[in-house]
């Protein structure tokens, strides 16, 4: 018993030690930031740690992941995706011990990935493991970035998932939005992924277990009662232009079968609460809004809005609406810079908002339960 204690004792002091071992600033390293969000965790009272965390992400992450990407870029982002792997592994971790009595537990994982669970069962939304070309096209071929950065999910991992999610949700056919690897692993256990027919095309191989919705109607699929509006992303970005009061305006292609991609809008019903999902849609969808919160769709939980005029008609749609806000597609990191920031969630207006009760944005790995009755207060 003498010789057992002191090794305890030394276990213990060394756990302490290192459990603690940065200091919350904005500008911390990838480890750092690691141990930050295990100290501050999702949470209305942690905003002001939380906001350093996510200033300290938006420096670290500063550079797009793409098939030009650097040796020295490559090196830069190791650390980056090893806290993301290590986040991925925690939140596969707490996924498969959660249990949900009332409304759902969301766990978010890359990007737009989100999986939502509710006692019904689990859905995947717009799920991706990291960041891809645009390759749905090329299903069985290694993806380039991936192959050179190491950032996506080992096979074990997505496993995983693919046993856990009973139905995958995808908006549109762009590779920060649909993951080839989950939706075979899901067709191979006979569960369904919802998609555009351009994405059904795509992955024709996938068979049966790829559905286009009927749009305009409420249908149901295991867990998950949905209600959908086929939209469009414009993708001519040199051909948008303004209006008089700064409006910009998306156009459509010349060719939509190439080069626009189809985007289902979501109504998602899921443990009792409706969420909002309208990837970068720029179709008007205020109308089919309306008609959808007819039919008992009232969003209880918004998350893309949609882009330029399709935004600005889900906005107006849903004005003077108490919503709760759901972040998404921050880190999208071969866009622009390493994609959206996520600092500018907690400054001002929407760090009050937090505050309130009426949104938390999710750092990768990270869950937070919602129900009705918060949503109400």
């Amino acid at each position: 018993m003498k010789n057992i204690l002191p090794a305890f004792f030394l276990l213990l002091f060394f756990q302490l030690a290192h459990a603690q071992q940065f200091t919350l600033s904005d500008h911390m390293s990838a480890r750092e930031i690691g141990q930050a969000m295990q100290a501050y965790p999702p949470s209305i009272d942690h905003v002001d740690a939380r906001m350093l965390i996510a200033q300290s992400l938006d420096k670290l992450i500063h550079f797009s992941v793409k098939q030009d990407i650097t040796d020295e870029q490559v090196a830069e982002l190791a650390p980056i995706r090893d806290l993301y792997l290590r986040q991925v592994d925690h939140n596969l971790d707490a996924l498969e011990q959660s249990k949900v009595a009332e409304g759902v537990r969301i766990f978010k994982f890359y990007s737009s990935s989100v999986i939502i669970q509710s006692k019904e069962g689990v859905i995947a939304v717009d799920f991706q493991q990291g960041p891809h070309l645009t390759y749905c096209g090329n299903p069985d071929k290694p993806d380039p970035v991936a192959v050179r950065t190491g950032f996506h999910w080992s096979p074990q991992q997505l496993d995983r998932l693919a046993r856990l999610v009973d139905v995958s949700l995808i908006t549109h056919a762009h590779a920060d939005h649909a993951d080839y690897e989950l939706s075979r692993r899901l067709a191979a256990l006979k569960k369904t992924t919802i998609v555009t027919q351009q994405l059904k095309e795509l992955w024709k191989n996938l068979g049966e277990s790829l559905v286009v919705p009927d749009y305009g109607t409420a249908q149901q699929f295991g867990p998950v009662s949905i209600y959908t509006m086929l939209g469009h992303q414009y993708m001519e970005n040199d051909k948008a232009t303004k209006d008089s009061a700064g409006n910009v305006y998306g156009h459509p292609s010349t060719d939509p079968s190439i080069t626009d991609a189809e985007t289902v809008v979501y109504l998602a019903r899921i443990g009792g609460l409706v969420f909002l999902q309208a990837g970068e849609n720029n179709d008007p969808a205020d109308e089919w809004l309306q008609k959808g919160m007819a039919l008992g769709f009232t969003p209880d939980i918004k998350m893309s809005v949609g882009a330029r005029q399709g935004a600005r008609s889900v906005n107006a749609a849903l004005a003077g609406k108490p919503i709760f806000f759901l972040p998404v597609h921050e880190y999208e990191m071969g866009h622009g810079g390493g994609g959206n920031r996520t600092a500018v969630y907690y400054a001002d207006n929407r760090g009050n908002l937090i505050r309130k009760g009426g949104c938390m944005p999710l750092f990768w790995g990270e869950n937070y339960a919602i129900n009705d009755s918060m949503l109400r207060k």
